[in-house]
C-alpha cells in the first residue's frame, strides 16, 4: 500500500468544498485523518456522519494541532482574517492552502505571514462547486474533470507546491499553474462577472413590473440556465466581488462594449450580415469551449 500524501489534513469550514475534499481524501486514502473545524458541533457531527471528516472541533487551535496540511474553505474575507491565527498556531513544516475564488490578496497575506518561518502557504482555487452550499451537498467526486488553479509567487516553496498540486491531481482535477494576479484577471471574466451578470438579469426581470407568478410560469430552460448561478451563496459572492473589484471592472468594460456592438448590429440600418457574423462567431466559439468534454 502506498504511503498517503499527508498524515493529518485539517479543514477549516466543512461545507460543500471542504466536505467534498474530506470525503475524497478519506475515500482515496490520501491521508490518515481529516479533522474538521467549524462554528457549531451540530454541523461538524453532520459532516462526520456523512464521512467528510474523521472528527470535528470548534477550536481552531486544537483543530490544526499536528496537521501537515491545513485547507481554508471559508469565504474570502474570513480566510484573510484568520490567516494570522492559522500561521501562528500551525506546527512547523505545515502547508497551508485555501479554496478562495480570489488569489492576489490571499496569497500576499499568506506570503507575508509565513516569510522566515518553517510554514508554507500555497494558494489554490478549485473551479468546482454549485449554487448549493453546505456539507449535505458534498460529494467525493466533485473535483473530477474540473480545473484547479495552484498559484506560484516569488516566495513559493517548491516542495510544498508539489504536494498541494499532487493533492488536487489525486482528487481528479486538471491543474493550472498561475500567478495570483493572472488568476484574478482570468476568473473575473469567466466566473465573477458572469455571476454578477446573472444577478443583474434577475434584478432586471424583478424591475420589469410584470406579475412574478406569470414570469415564473413562462420562463424556459434558457433563462434558468443563464441565471442558475445567481442562487449562489450570498456571503461568498459578496466577498469575491469586493476583493476582485478592479479586475471585474475591467471585464465589465469588455462585456459592455460587446453588448453595445450587438445592439448596434440589430439596427435595421446596420450592415445586413453584421449581426449574423457576430452570432455565428459566438456559436462557433461556444462549441469550441465544449470540445474538451468530448475528448
Amino acid at each position: 500500500m502506498t504511503e498517503p500524501l499527508f498524515k493529518r489534513i485539517s479543514i477549516v469550514g466543512v461545507g460543500l468544498l471542504g466536505g467534498s475534499i474530506g470525503m475524497a481524501a478519506l475515500e482515496r486514502h490520501l491521508c490518515e485523518e481529516v479533522v474538521g473545524i467549524g462554528r457549531t458541533l451540530t454541523s461538524l457531527q453532520e459532516a462526520e456522519r456523512q464521512g467528510a471528516i474523521s472528527r470535528g472541533t470548534v477550536s481552531l487551535t486544537d483543530g490544526i494541532a499536528g496537521a501537515d496540511l491545513i485547507i481554508l474553505c471559508t469565504p474570502v474575507r474570513r480566510i484573510i482574517e484568520i490567516l494570522p491565527e492559522i500561521v501562528a498556531a500551525a506546527p512547523g513544516g505545515a502547508i497551508i492552502t485555501d479554496v478562495g475564488s480570489t488569489k492576489a490578496t490571499i496569497c500576499q497575506r499568506g506570503d507575508d505571514l509565513t516569510r522566515g518561518t518553517e510554514k508554507y502557504f500555497i494558494g489554490s482555487h478549485p473551479m468546482a462547486g454549485s449554487e448549493k452550499s453546505g456539507v449535505r451537498f458534498a460529494r467525493p467526486r466533485l473535483f473530477e474533470e474540473s480545473t484547479c488553479f495552484v498559484t506560484r509567487t516569488a516566495e513559493t516553496n517548491t516542495e510544498a507546491f508539489a504536494k498541494v498540486t499532487a493533492l488536487w491531481h489525486a482528487l481528479g482535477s486538471r491543474i493550472v499553474v498561475s500567478r495570483p494576479e493572472r488568476h484574478d484577471r482570468l476568473t473575473a471574466i469567466i466566473s465573477h462577472l458572469p455571476h454578477l451578470a446573472a444577478v443583474a438579469l434577475i434584478r432586471a426581470v424583478q424591475n420589469f413590473n410584470e406579475d412574478r407568478n406569470l414570469i415564473r410560469g413562462i420562463i424556459g430552460n434558457g433563462f434558468r440556465d443563464t441565471t442558475r448561478i445567481a442562487a449562489g451563496n450570498t456571503e461568498m459572492w459578496e466577498d469575491i466581488c469586493m476583493d476582485n473589484l478592479q479586475e471585474i471592472a475591467g471585464a465589465r468594460h469588455v462585456l459592455e462594449q460587446s453588448l453595445a456592438e450587438l445592439m448596434e448590429a440589430c439596427n435595421p440600418n446596420s450592415q445586413c450580415d453584421k449581426l449574423h457574423t457576430m452570432l455565428e462567431q459566438a456559436r462557433e466559439f461556444r462549441e469550441f469551449l465544449d470540445l474538451r468534454k468530448e475528448v
